[in-house]
């Protein structure tokens, strides 16, 4: 559960990725439901159309060298929210999931 104070605090959702192009869809519509909601792509040199469907959906992409903690290390510097959330390109997050 999320404590009341931290509802309203601006947060960064930071997903590594490298060939979601599948999952991304489902994990990005959740969390832009949110408000008060960065959203940043890692991207770590797709094949597919990852880049794509982030970039369509309103997230913010940036490239960089495959690696996990890499990536995960490059989005948390850029991100601008009070708040970082990691997530798995195929992470099912509750409906909601700001008001928990």
């Amino acid at each position: 559960m999320i404590h009341s104070s931290l509802i309203n605090q601006s947060l960064s959702v930071i997903i590594p990725t490298l060939n979601e192009a599948e999952h991304l869809p489902y994990t990005l519509n959740i969390v832009q439901t949110a408000t008060n909601v960065e959203t940043i792509i890692v991207d770590g040199g797709s094949l597919d159309a990852t880049v794509k469907v982030a970039t369509s959906l309103g997230a913010r992409v940036i490239s960089a060298r495959a690696g996990r903690s890499h990536q995960m290390n490059l989005g948390a510097n850029v991100a601008k929210g009070k708040i970082l959330l990691f997530l798995h390109a195929d992470t099912c997050l509750p409906n909601k999931f700001r008001r928990c």
